[in-house]
């Protein structure tokens, strides 16, 4: 490890300071590795920077962290993962009576390997010099960048009373000060089956009737808010609002079902963690202590209330969605009735019912929200078939415009491939598949074109050859085979594959779309000039015999 230091300077959380970058040049090394030991709360804080600093390296990171963190939060970021299990703030708590096990760090050394750049996360500096120091020794990184410790790094983020989130964005704007952390605070990336299965359990509550999730547990005592003010509050805010359940999760014992209202307070206590995120995000308003509950509910842009007594609202509260904090010297001193203030004033909040994309809500995105409807509009299709429409209007229409061709042609398709189907059938239908596929070209290049006139396109930024038309079209055909493929149990697992695919590469949208209208990526439009009309006969077997 060498020995330079250089101290970026200050950085509060005024999105427009600007902290002296580091050379780029970091950003294109072969073994970039971010170490991450604390808890599944400060991970989700942690995501949105992971999520930009695996943008900015060329390389995928190495994350060397606790697979439960991992598995819950990281996954997305890489596939490269050494697990620190064992290790302070990592994995299950040793049994009363039980040491904990020795920390082998040259194992845990040895199963990294060589690290060009290391990123230590750690804002604590007794935690950082006790537990990282002795893995940095003996990994001897090129680069080292952290926040300051008694043994000091290569580049040093200084530490600034602003939120958590804000304060891990730091080592993203280190080697990109424009970047925002807005465009990568989107939900938590829960498997595709946990998403769907929170969704059927949101399917099932009455039309018209929202819901309340309330979180009451920690294993921090001093957090809690006393049960008996969460019973009487629900009682009275239930009353009040009648067209609200509540949902409890956790991992406590806390049903909080005993008062007159307790009919319409369901229980949703000790499920697996990420299908309780899941509910989290399905919610219409959020209560709860400071918790990994409370921020996931901040990625998922779900309106919520916070209670905060040892904790500091303005370092561990909500950052990103609509909220309100309730903070007293301690939670015992909070009251029912300002709890019942903050309630009232966010029920009216809409909440998405779709998940929020990373970058941008698709209720304002109209290339979003037309690949949203893209699995409705099948359905629909199948009792009324649709006219193809020309090449106008914005992205979202020309991308519906897309999905119909995509619809006639899959079904000609299908029509050329029966039994028994005459010559005369064959070749008119291919002569209407010529044209329908000359129609989906034009079409994805126009939904190019369109993104093209309205990006923020920068000279010099990264140019992809994959467009977001061709995107598009690949979300049209997944929704198609979807739509086509049966909800039995012979093909669930295909089910389940098609909607992972179709929600990675949704993902991968919101993502493109963001980069393109920063000005962080560009992409060209390539005109194929393809039309059944204009190619001409191939001669090649005039005057043969069959």
């Amino acid at each position: 490890m060498t020995t330079r230091r250089r101290d970026t300077g200050s950085l509060a959380c005024d999105p427009e300071a600007v902290v002296a970058p580091a050379p780029r040049a970091l950003l294109g090394v072969d073994k970039p590795a971010v170490c991450f030991l604390s808890n599944i709360g400060d991970a989700v804080l942690m995501l949105p920077a992971l999520r930009a600093l695996a943008e900015l390296f060329t390389e995928p990171l190495t994350l060397i962290c606790p697979a439960v963190v991992y598995d819950l939060c990281f996954r997305e970021v890489s596939d490269r993962h050494v697990d620190t299990t064992g290790l302070p703030l990592t994995g299950p708590r040793p049994l009363p009576g039980v040491a904990p096990r020795a920390v082998d760090y040259d194992s845990l050394a040895a199963r990294i390997g060589p690290v060009d750049v290391f990123i230590d996360t750690l804002t604590w500096n007794a935690l950082s010099s006790t537990v990282i120091r002795p893995l940095v020794h003996r990994l001897s990184p090129t680069t080292t960048i952290g926040f300051p410790t008694d043994d000091g790094y290569d580049f040093v983020i200084a530490k600034e009373d602003c939120h958590a989130a804000d304060l891990s964005f730091k080592l993203v704007r280190l080697f990109d000060p424009a970047l925002r952390i807005e465009d990568y605070a989107g939900p938590l990336p829960l498997p595709p089956r946990v998403v769907e299965q929170a969704r059927r359990v949101r399917a099932a509550v009455p039309a018209g009737t929202k819901v309340l999730v309330v979180h009451a547990d920690t294993d921090w005592a001093d957090k809690r808010w006393p049960i008996t003010r969460f019973t009487a509050l629900l009682d009275q805010f239930l009353a009040r609002h009648p067209d609200f359940v509540v949902w409890v999760v956790g991992m406590g014992h806390e049903s909080l079902d005993a008062g007159r209202e307790g009919r319409r307070v369901y229980s949703r206590l000790g499920l697996p963690l990420d299908l309780t995120m899941a509910l989290v995000a399905q919610a219409d308003l959020f209560l709860g202590v400071d918790s990994s509950m409370l921020h996931a509910a901040d990625l998922a842009r779900v309106p919520g209330v916070g209670l905060f007594g040892p904790t500091r609202a303005a370092t561990w509260g909500f950052r990103f969605g609509p909220h309100r904090h309730v903070e007293r010297a301690s939670t015992a001193k909070i009251t029912v009735a300002e709890v019942l203030a903050a309630l009232d004033d966010l029920a009216g909040a809409p909440a998405p019912r779709e998940r929020a994309g990373r970058t941008a809500d698709p209720a304002e995105d109209p290339l979003l929200g037309a690949v949203l409807r893209f699995r409705d509009a099948a359905q629909a299709w199948h009792d009324e078939p649709p006219s193809v429409p020309p090449g106008e209007g914005d992205a979202g229409a020309r991308a519906l415009g897309l999905h119909a061709v995509n619809f006639v042609l899959w079904h000609h398709e299908d029509a050329v491939r029966r039994a028994g189907i005459d010559d005369g059938e064959v070749a008119r239908r291919k002569r209407s598949i010529d044209e329908l596929n000359a129609r989906r070209n034009a079409a994805v290049e126009d939904i190019d074109a369109t993104l093209l006139a309205e990006s923020a396109a920068v000279d010099g930024a990264p140019l992809r050859s994959e467009t977001p038309g061709s995107i598009v079209d690949r979300l049209s055909v997944l929704a198609l085979r979807i739509a086509h493929t049966a909800r039995d149990a012979e093909h669930a697992s295909r089910r389940e594959v098609l909607e992972e695919q179709y929600a990675d590469l949704f993902r991968a949208l919101t993502e493109y779309l963001a980069a393109l209208r920063s000005g962080r990526l560009r992409f060209g439009v390539y005109r194929q000039f393809k039309s059944a009309a204009q190619r001409q006969r191939c001669a090649l077997f005039d005057g043969r015999e069959g």
